[in-house]
């Protein structure tokens, strides 16, 4: 039971109002004939927000790898992924979690 003067959160009552106010929750990547699915960045667990947060520019696909799977990038490159596709498919995300064009969803903290 709670507390008085004490707030509570029902977080599967937020993340459902944040599902419908969004009205998505991944985003599907078409490369040829097959299909690729990324869960958008509000969705992201916050130990993978870290790991992403520690990594180098040069590890960019990592993102994608962190918040999917490493066999499903390794396929992206194996179909010829470009860093046009790669910028469209965080461009996509980033719109999602409300974040525009040249900043990234890490905090400058």
């Amino acid at each position: 039971m709670s507390k008085p003067n004490r707030k509570r959160l029902h977080l599967e009552t937020l993340r459902a109002q944040r599902l419908e106010a969004q009205g998505v929750k991944e985003l599907e990547v078409d490369l040829g004939d097959e299909k690729f699915v990324f869960p958008m960045a509000p969705w992201w667990p916050m130990t993978v927000v870290k790991k992403i947060r520690a990594l180098k520019d040069e590890d960019a696909t990592m993102i994608l790898a962190l918040i999917s799977s490493q066999e499903q990038v390794d396929r992206l490159l194996e179909l010829g992924l470009t860093l046009g596709d790669f910028q469209d498919i965080m461009e996509a995300i980033n719109e999602d979690a409300g974040v525009g064009p040249g900043e990234s969803t890490s905090s400058s903290n």
